[in-house]
């Protein structure tokens, strides 16, 4: 008869409550969201991948809704959601047990809106650039993406980081730019209600100057081109103040020597390495 009784009380979900109502470490948080129908919505983060977390609220206590958690259910991975609510209903717990008594407290907070401030942009190693921001009042689930251009116009997706979900965070991307000009760059703020904002706009200029020496410079005659090893072969046009080529040559070896004569005047001399970056730079045959 007794254990009849608890299969009883088994299927009616007494017994759900000697489970654990709240996974470790999740979280819920309600706040206020523009793009909820009702103006409010829950933040749940760090919950199992794949199971349904239900929100319950308002007295008596009753279940308000549902929204099941990205993922495969029985996972190893935990995950974030969103799911809109009403303002009006005192929100209490949420739990992934169906008719639970309690689960994890529902955390209101005042929103802020996020501020991203000291958005920076650094060339280094004449191919690579570092793009670093630090975020304010930073909310749970936000993705960064870091988006180039090269008209300021139309951007690229180039890297998505994940928020940290503290108050006050740091990040850094460093991209490796190939091609000497100018870029410009640009932070996609996405929240875990969809919503999409942006970061001002940067601009850099790549401008390599491969390690390129011109000597000497006014020269009378001959004159020599060095370049590092990493960047050969490299092609050498010269360009009179015409703007047509007057001489192509190939770089195999890290000095060149030009004992071609040429008339008196200023030169223009552009050097492309191997890795397509170029550097113009000019000389004058005295």
């Amino acid at each position: 008869m007794k254990k009849l009784f608890l299969i009883i009380l088994a299927a009616m979900g007494c017994l759900e409550q000697t489970k654990s109502q709240c996974p470790q470490n999740a979280q819920a948080f309600e706040s206020t969201y523009a793009q909820c129908p009702l103006g409010c919505g829950v933040v749940l983060q760090g919950w199992p991948e794949g199971v349904i977390v239900n929100i319950y609220g308002g007295f008596p206590i009753s279940l308000i809704t549902s929204v099941q958690m990205p993922g495969v259910y029985g996972g190893s991975g935990v995950s974030n959601a969103f799911v809109c609510v009403p303002c009006d209903i005192p929100l209490i717990f949420a739990s992934v047990i169906p008719g639970a008594s309690n689960g994890c407290v529902i955390i209101p907070l005042f929103t802020t809106p996020l501020k991203l401030n000291d958005f920076s942009l650094k060339v280094t190693d004449r191919t690579n650039c570092i793009v670093k921001w630090t975020t304010y009042n930073e909310s749970a689930g936000i993705t960064y993406t870091v988006q180039r251009s090269r008209n300021s116009g139309d951007f690229k997706d180039i890297a998505i980081l994940t928020g940290k979900g503290n108050s006050i965070n740091s990040y850094q991307f460093i991209d490796n730019i190939i091609d000497p000009g100018t870029y410009y760059f640009r932070i996609k703020i996405t929240e875990i209600t969809g919503n999409i904002t942006y970061s001002e706009i940067a601009m850099t200029k790549n401008q390599s100057n491969l390690g390129v020496s011109i000597y000497p410079n006014p020269a009378e005659n001959d004159f020599k081109i060095t370049i590092p090893n990493q960047f050969l072969p490299a092609t050498i046009i010269i360009y009179n103040l015409q703007g047509k080529a007057i001489n192509t040559t190939t770089m195999y070896q890290p000095t060149l020597s030009i004992n071609k004569r040429f008339a008196k005047g200023i030169y223009a001399i552009r050097i492309t390495g191997n890795n397509h970056a170029s550097i113009t730079q000019s000389l004058l045959i005295k």
